[in-house]
């Protein structure tokens, strides 16, 4: 019975996959990233509970394990539908930055890759920034994005412009300057509002 009970958990695995594939094609890739997080975190709290607040515990014990769980457990239910901020991003192509560029828009680029954390890190901190929205739409930044995620050449090619092909990199090109300022690899609201210049031009970073 033991040796059945584990191979039927195998089926609960495929029955978790094909949920997990039906919600992928209903959410964002940043909101499915958050949904995955909070399953780990229910599971956790899962866990937690079982191994502290058990029958047999202490009391101590227990209410330990009751407090910590239901703190995971709601930490992951938080998660779940913490509000993500779903910008109109284009495909970066140097042709579509040269159609921005010769129509006076400023535009903002992101190297991104799925793998790569520190992407992942500045997108929910810029981008979740509402005074960084409120800057893209009072200035209309055309936001374009790079996926490197399956190491395309092209992308490839414009960030070795840069350095060493990595990511993250983001560019922000600014009307009236044919290069664009390199931002840091760690962002924040304050740096991308300062390039930005509070809407007014600021030079380019010399390079």
């Amino acid at each position: 019975m033991e040796t059945f009970k584990q191979f039927m958990a195998f089926f609960l695995y495929g029955t978790v996959a094909f949920l997990l594939y039906v919600l992928a094609g209903q959410l964002s890739a940043d909101r499915f990233l958050n949904a995955l997080f909070a399953l780990v975190l229910v599971a956790l709290a899962a866990w937690i509970y079982g191994r502290y607040a058990i029958p047999s515990a202490s009391p101590g014990r227990r209410r330990f394990g009751q407090f910590c769980g239901l703190t995971v457990l709601l930490a992951g239910v938080a998660l779940a539908y913490w509000p993500s901020t779903e910008l109109a991003w284009e495909t970066w192509s140097p042709q579509r930055v040269a159609e921005l560029q010769s129509a006076g828009r400023p535009i903002y680029v992101d190297f991104t890759a799925r793998w790569c954390a520190t992407c992942q890190v500045n997108k929910h901190v810029v981008f979740g920034s509402q005074a960084v929205l409120d800057a893209f739409k009072r200035d209309h930044v055309a936001l374009l994005e790079g996926d490197w995620t399956n190491q395309d050449p092209a992308i490839t090619a414009e960030l070795t412009r840069y350095g060493p092909p990595a990511v993250p990199l983001d560019l922000l090109y600014l009307p009236g300057h044919a290069d664009p300022i390199v931002l840091p690899k760690l962002l924040t609201p304050d740096i991308v509002l300062q390039a930005l210049g509070n809407g007014t031009a600021a030079p380019p970073s010399s390079k």
